[in-house]
């Protein structure tokens, strides 16, 4: 019946009833065309004509089974394995592509097939991610170690939910192979290690609390840089603007040594107040280090500077104390820069300090932005 079927159809052309049992036996069993066309005993020279026939007439939507290639080919049980499994499991091309993502990986991430496949990993908001925070590109991504070197690798990683929560996952990713020997498709497996979703407000809260500075009641170093990663992925995922603010305490050495570290430390703890007092809401402050503040300043427009370099005047001309009845006067250096699509954090707080600098050699206003160079 199969050979005849197959004489109907290279010989006489698709027909309907043809064409209805060849598609069914393709949603029957899984199979590709391809594969269907071989079981059929279609002659390799009458193949192309056959699926342009069935093109002609009902193009072939089947690019999952496509994609799969071999695997779904050869080893049907083994798809439909994944497709239960209480692990996630995904299949990327060499160049990202997902072509398989399944029920499970879709209850573990929030992602469904339907958005997933088809599209590039790296192009979605799944934020990557080692467990120090440090986000995984190029090619220290695991899928291409996996690629270049022809064996699995595994590690714990962080990958984000749709809701915006990080997973802490175990992804193992195992390369297979074509007839060739070359890598054709990347196959995945993670679970999650632990119930407990972690949000960037949850990691910002930690590094927050545990690098408070005692003097100025301001977080370091650490959570401006946590704060700064997580705004640049929203900038280059929706183009929502944000700016840095540099600042130090103009000759503070010197002051230091005029008036003694107590009103060094003095002038410090006031810096610190009158930021958090001239910042909105949602902008975040941290002592960089020394004399040393950043802030995360948060936009609506990149005009939105102008207004934030008015609020912030105040801290830069009149920074004064008084110490055993004597007037200490000082004044503080700005430098504000809004976020460029070539920005990296580091190239972004390089600018908002050279800024800072310039301003420094002013004789007027002492705080500079993008719009004074």
């Amino acid at each position: 019946m199969m050979c005849k079927l197959s004489e109907e159809i290279y010989r006489d052309g698709l027909h309907d009833r043809a064409r209805a049992d060849l598609k069914h036996l393709m949603e029957s069993t899984g199979w590709s065309l391809v594969k269907a066309m071989q079981v059929l005993r279609i002659p390799p020279e009458e193949q192309d004509r056959c699926r342009e026939e069935l093109e002609r007439f009902e193009p072939v939507k089947d690019s999952f089974r496509e994609n799969l290639g071999n695997l779904s080919e050869e080893n049907r049980i083994l798809r439909e394995l994944m497709d239960v499994v209480p692990i996630g499991c995904y299949i990327l091309r060499p160049d990202h592509t997902v072509l398989y993502w399944n029920p499970a990986a879709e209850h573990i991430l929030g992602f469904s097939a339907a958005e997933m496949q088809g599209k590039r990993c790296v192009d979605m908001p799944l934020g990557c991610s080692f467990t120090n925070s440090d986000r995984i590109e190029g090619a220290h991504c695991p899928a291409m170690i996996a690629c270049a070197t022809g064996r699995s690798k595994s590690l714990e990683m962080f990958m984000r939910h749709k809701n915006g929560k990080d997973i802490l996952i175990r992804n193992t990713l195992a390369p297979l192979k074509g007839a060739d020997g070359k890598v054709e498709k990347l196959i995945s497996f993670f679970v999650p290690l632990t119930d407990v979703d972690y949000d960037q407000g949850l990691i910002r809260a930690i590094y927050e609390t545990a690098t408070r500075d005692p003097l100025t009641c301001l977080p370091g170093r650490k959570f401006m840089e946590v704060c700064l990663d997580e705004s640049m992925e929203i900038y280059r995922r929706t183009g929502q603007p944000f700016a840095v603010l540099f600042t130090d305490v103009n000759n503070f050495h010197d002051i230091n040594n005029t008036y003694g570290h107590s009103v060094g430390d003095d002038i410090l703890r006031k810096l610190g107040i009158a930021l958090r007092k001239y910042g909105r809401k949602a902008d975040k402050f941290c002592r960089w280090g020394g004399d040393e503040f950043v802030g995360l300043l948060h936009l609506k427009s990149l005009d939105d500077i102008r207004g934030a370099a008015r609020r912030f005047l105040k801290i830069a001309n009149d920074c004064e104390l008084i110490e055993d009845g004597q007037t200490v006067v000082c004044r503080a250096s700005i430098g504000i820069t809004a976020v460029r699509k070539e920005d990296t954090i580091e190239s972004l707080v390089s600018r908002a300090d050279r800024y800072m600098y310039l301003a420094k050699k002013r004789t007027g206003s002492q705080i500079v932005t993008d719009f004074d160079v």
